[in-house]
């Protein structure tokens, strides 16, 4: 699929066949995208639990249900894999062996001044970065632990990103929810066996839909000349129609929700799956 396509593509699916099984093939699919995620010092400090919903015993799939408020795309989806942020992977000694590992891999140019040394020297001895190099001492000598959860949460937000793209890809319906509401985290993370330390940011909905494939339609977007400005704040940037008429050719843009007899679509599904 064409990643313009992907992208237009991409809906919040929220009504799943819970009857129709998910292929491991097509579940590793997207654990493989997401595992090419870039991120800042290629860190990947994201982790993965993918659970089975009907492999669950009934008690645990109760407390996992419960702790997100039983939402009613969560009881429909075949498979849920939970992403969390792992702080220990943002840490500074953590940065300068992934380092360490690019140089050879030739990822990060000697030429710009980079080395293991000069690594080193700014990220465990605090020693300002020479020029051409991002300041190191400032961002990761001495980072908080409270920081690394940041920084771990925030790139596992990018993993999540590619993982409902590589979803839409493999002709899988996905969608992403908070894991728990703040007071539950914990007895998700005991069903999961999760460590403490493992900092919760979403549980992707996997499965094939129940609803059309266009899910009624694109989801309304703000305005391009309020979203993107050009040299300053407030300046709009210019938007070429032969740009946008290209996107609609690409199915980046597509017909906007929502689309004829979708009202009746929804009322058909929730008499289907009784809710409402």
């Amino acid at each position: 699929m064409d990643v313009l396509d992907a992208i237009g593509s991409r809906r919040s699916v929220r009504w799943f066949r819970p009857w129709e099984p998910v292929a491991p093939a097509a579940i590793q699919r997207v654990l493989e995208a997401a595992r090419m995620t870039g991120s800042p010092g290629n860190l990947q400090p994201w982790r993965a639990i993918v659970v089975i919903a009907a492999e669950l015993d009934a008690v645990d799939r109760q407390t996992l249900l419960e702790a997100n408020n039983r939402q009613r795309a969560h009881e429909l989806a075949p498979v849920w894999i939970y992403w969390y942020g792992d702080p220990d992977s943002a840490r500074p000694e953590v940065f300068l062996r992934r380092v360490e590992e690019q140089l050879p891999a030739g990822a990060i140019p000697a030429a710009f001044g980079w080395s293991p040394e000069a690594a080193r020297r700014s990220i465990v001895e605090g020693e300002p970065a020479a020029q051409g190099l991002p300041a190191l001492d400032a961002f990761v000598h001495g980072l908080p632990y409270e920081l690394s959860a940041v920084i771990a949460a925030q790139e596992t937000n990018a993993a999540c990103a590619i993982a409902t793209l590589a979803a839409v890809d493999a002709g899988l319906a996905t969608c992403l929810h908070t894991i728990a509401s703040p007071a539950r985290q914990g007895e998700v993370k005991a069903v999961l066996g999760a460590p403490e330390r493992l900092i919760p940011v979403w549980v992707q909905l996997l499965g094939h839909a129940a609803e059309s494939a266009d899910a009624g339609g694109q989801r309304p977007r703000q305005p391009f000349e309020e979203l993107y400005s050009l040299g300053r704040w407030g300046s709009p940037f210019p938007r070429d129609p032969a740009v946008v008429e290209d996107m609609r050719r690409r199915r980046l843009l597509q017909e906007t929700a929502p689309r004829p007899g979708r009202g009746e679509e929804l009322a058909h599904l929730a008499r289907m799956f009784g809710y409402g």
